[in-house]
């Protein structure tokens, strides 16, 4: 059981303290948010379609691909 301390000062110190560790001296980052793909984890990517038999112009289209910055998850992890 914790005790806490009768010093109301002495109290918000503590709890200030503790805040602080836990914002400016955590170790382990937390997944950040993946810009590229909005989080989805899926990006639009161009593919050229060429003139051909069934085609009497070429196109460009989009196709969904896998996000390479975060391997389709949708958050990056930062190295410590």
């Amino acid at each position: 059981m914790t005790t806490s301390p009768t010093n109301p000062a002495m109290a918000m110190e503590i709890m200030l303290s503790d805040i602080l560790d836990k914002v400016f001296y955590n170790k382990q980052k937390s997944p950040q948010f993946c810009w590229d793909c909005d989080g989805d984890g899926v990006i639009d990517v161009e593919v050229y379609r060429p003139h051909g038999f069934n085609r009497d112009i070429g196109v460009i289209d989009v196709e969904k691909a896998e996000c390479e910055s975060c391997n389709g998850t949708g958050e990056i992890q930062e190295d410590i």
